[in-house]
C-alpha cells in the first residue's frame, strides 16, 4: 500500500528546543530529509522560540536542492510570548509578523498564516481585526491560505461558523492533543468544520506535546496528575511487554500512540515534530504502519499479545477520553 506522505506536516517547533536541544546541522539534514520524503508542510511560529529563524536558514541551505515551489511555510501570528499580556491581535501587529516572519523564513510569500492559540484572546479581536487583515493580505498575494490555531475546539469552531456566516471562511483550522490515546474529541467537530466552510483541518501532536512519549513527561504539561499517572502506568505495561517479548527497540507507548492517531483519516494532515532525520523516517515508518493497522476505525493488531497490550491502554486511558486540561491556564 502507497502512503501520501503529503498527509504528514513536519511540525518544526522542536527546533526551538522546548523538547531538547539540536543543533543546526541536524535540522538541516531533519528538513532535508522531509522534503525528499514528499513532506511538503513545515509548520513554524514566532512564539517557538528561534524556530522560524532555524528553519529559515535550513530552507537557505536547501534552496539548491528544493526550490520554494516545492513545499509549503505555515506560520502563526499573534502569540509572541506564555503570558496573555504578551498576544498582540491588531491589524498592525498582524502585518509586521508577516513581515517578519517572511524575513526570518527567507521568502516573499507564505503560503498559511494562522492566528496563533486564539482562545487567549476575545473572540472579537479575532473575527474583527487579525482576520480581516490577513485576509486583506491573502487578497494581495502576500498570504497563500487564513486560519486559526488552537487546543479547544468549541472556540475554534465557534469562529469559524462566524467566518463562514460572513461569507469569508477559513482555509485551515489547526487542533493539538485532540486526537490521540487519551483523547478523542476531534471526530465530534470535524464534520461541523467541514460545514462551516473550513477547507484544511489539521490534526497536531499525536504524542500529545510529549506525554505519550517513552521519556518522562514535560514538567511544563498541563495534563492533570491522575491523567499522567495513567500514562505512566501504560509505560510501564510497554516496557514490560516489550522485555518479555524482546522487542524493546521497536516498541514503545509512542509508537502505539502514533498506530492510532495517524490512522484517523477524516483530517487532511497530522502534524508530527522532528528534529533529526531518524526522527522524520520514524514517523513516515508509523503513518505507513497506521494506514495498514487502522485502529482509529477498529482495526486491530495481528498479534495477539500486542492487541490486548492495546486493549489495556485503551482501557487505562478511557476514562479521560472527554477530558481537556484549562486553555488558557490559570497563571497565564
Amino acid at each position: 500500500m502507497l502512503c501520501d506522505n503529503s498527509k504528514i506536516g513536519l511540525g518544526c517547533g522542536v527546533f526551538g528546543g522546548a523538547y531538547g536541544s539540536a543543533s543546526q546541522s541536524d535540522i538541516v539534514d531533519t528538513v532535508r530529509a522531509a522534503l525528499g520524503s514528499d513532506i511538503t508542510l513545515l509548520d513554524t511560529s514566532p512564539y517557538y522560540n528561534d524556530s522560524e529563524v532555524r528553519l529559515g536558514s535550513a530552507l537557505l541551505e536547501l534552496r539548491s536542492e528544493f526550490p520554494r515551489s516545492s513545499y509549503r511555510i505555515c506560520t502563526k501570528l499573534g502569540r509572541y510570548g506564555y503570558r496573555q499580556a504578551d498576544f498582540d491581535y491588531s491589524a498592525a501587529r498582524v502585518v509586521d509578523s508577516v513581515n517578519e516572519s517572511m524575513h526570518r523564513l527567507h521568502t516573499d510569500y507564505l503560503d498559511i498564516v494562522l492566528c496563533h492559540d486564539v482562545e487567549f484572546v476575545d473572540c472579537q479581536q479575532v473575527v474583527d481585526v487579525a482576520l480581516p487583515k490577513l485576509f486583506e493580505l491573502k487578497r494581495r498575494g502576500i498570504v497563500r491560505q487564513v486560519g486559526i490555531s488552537g487546543y479547544p475546539l468549541d472556540v475554534l469552531l465557534r469562529i469559524a461558523q462566524v467566518q463562514f456566516e460572513r461569507n469569508q471562511p477559513l482555509d485551515v483550522c489547526l487542533s493539538y492533543c485532540n486526537f490521540n490515546l487519551h483523547c478523542q474529541l476531534l471526530p465530534d467537530y470535524v464534520p461541523q468544520l467541514r460545514d462551516a466552510g473550513v477547507k484544511t483541518i489539521v490534526a497536531a501532536s499525536p504524542l500529545s506535546m510529549g506525554l505519550l512519549s517513552r521519556d518522562a513527561t514535560p514538567p511544563w504539561h498541563p495534563a492533570k496528575p491522575e491523567l499522567q499517572a495513567a500514562v505512566a502506568r501504560c509505560n510501564e505495561l510497554v516496557r514490560s511487554f516489550a522485555g518479555l517479548n524482546d522487542c524493546a527497540e521497536d516498541l514503545s507507548l509512542a509508537t502505539m500512540a502514533e498506530d492510532f492517531a495517524f490512522s484517523y483519516d477524516q483530517v487532511d494532515v497530522h502534524l508530527v515534530g522532528a528534529k533529526t532525520s531518524s526522527e522524520v523516517c520514524c514517523a513516515l515508518e508509523a503513518y505507513a504502519r497506521a494506514q495498514k493497522l487502522r485502529l482509529a476505525s477498529g482495526g486491530r493488531y495481528p498479534d495477539a499479545g500486542l492487541q490486548q497490550l492495546y486493549e489495556q491502554i485503551r482501557q487505562l486511558l478511557g476514562p479521560f477520553a472527554g477530558y481537556t486540561w484549562p486553555s488558557p491556564p490559570a497563571d497565564a
